[in-house]
């Protein structure tokens, strides 16, 4: 009894998470923060801009 509500319990609070996250990035898009800077970026490729990190420095 008490397993099948633990069981439940997290399979309602895994499927709440993935919901609330695919209807999140639906609406506003795919989104980074760069930790460093704290802005967004909207290009899509994670910050890189193509380039590597090291690249980007110089």
């Amino acid at each position: 009894m008490v397993w099948e509500f633990v069981v439940g319990f997290l399979f309602l609070v895994a499927a709440s998470y993935i919901g609330t996250t695919m209807a999140l990035r639906g609406f506003f898009g795919r989104e980074y923060a760069d930790p460093r800077t704290a802005e967004a970026d909207t290009s899509g490729d994670g910050g890189t801009g193509g380039e590597s990190d090291d690249a980007a420095e110089d």
